[in-house]
């Protein structure tokens, strides 16, 4: 009788674990880059900012780390510690989730960059990763964005643009900041069994130069990574980079 009794207990708790998976679910979850509703065209001078730079971008690439959903009960539920985007590899572009528990969610939040207890050097061994290196004599981890590109300075002149986002620091180097930031979005979306939701992040590239903060490249130029007034600018304008979409 004992034996038939916790082979009984077995399968019941082989029940319940069967149970237990059932009601986790996973989904795609992608990014794509715009400006102010257009798809992004690279290598191409066609875009202006709020302060009336004409641009073109070449890529963007940066990381998207502490992703996490909350539910409808307020538990959140950690997605990926860290995702790299990068506009050159497609591939990078979408994540798989999977062991989601099926429930409806109602918030997204990630940190934009890598705050200071995840950027530390080192931490990406391979590339592209760890081709994001933030040089350490002026704070070191690694870069939160490279958007690379060109603009038209007021002579006219075609410069080269490089908005590289990072660890501040003063003049000196005495002291250092984080510049990464909380994105914290308002989702309506289920997860099912099924495995098939799509949910978008759209990351609108010109929100970068004007809201609260209108951003002028012809005042800051390129050479910005040493440049904490303009970091912690961009840093303001993060504010509405991203919007959901549900494909």
């Amino acid at each position: 009788m004992k034996s038939k009794s916790i082979i009984l207990i077995l399968l019941a708790l082989l029940a319940t674990a069967c149970t237990d998976r059932e009601k986790h679910g996973g989904f795609t979850l992608f990014v794509s880059h715009e400006i102010d509703g257009q798809p992004l065209v690279t290598d191409t001078l066609r875009y202006a900012n709020e302060a009336g730079n004409h641009y073109l971008v070449n890529e963007v690439q940066y990381f998207l780390t502490q992703l996490e959903i909350e539910d409808v009960q307020g538990r959140w539920i950690p997605l990926t510690e860290a995702w790299y985007v990068d506009s050159n590899i497609p591939e990078s572009t979408k994540i798989q989730i999977t062991d989601v528990p099926i429930n409806t969610y109602r918030t997204m939040r990630f940190t934009f960059g890598l705050n200071d207890i995840e950027n530390r050097s080192g931490r990406f061994s391979n590339p592209p990763e760890s081709n994001m290196f933030w040089p350490d004599e002026i704070g070191g981890g690694y870069h939160y964005m490279k958007l690379n590109g060109k603009y038209l300075t007021a002579d006219s002149l075609l410069a080269p643009l490089a908005i590289h986002l990072g660890r501040g620091q003063n003049a000196d180097l005495t002291e250092f900041y984080d510049n990464s930031f909380v994105v914290e979005l308002p989702i309506d979306f289920t997860i099912t069994e099924s495995r098939g939701s799509t949910l978008g992040l759209i990351f609108n590239l010109n929100n970068w130069f004007r809201n609260p903060n209108v951003y002028d490249f012809n005042t800051y130029g390129s050479a910005i990574m040493q440049n904490q007034e303009a970091q912690h600018i961009l840093k303001e304008n993060g504010n509405d980079l991203f919007h959901i979409i549900y494909p």
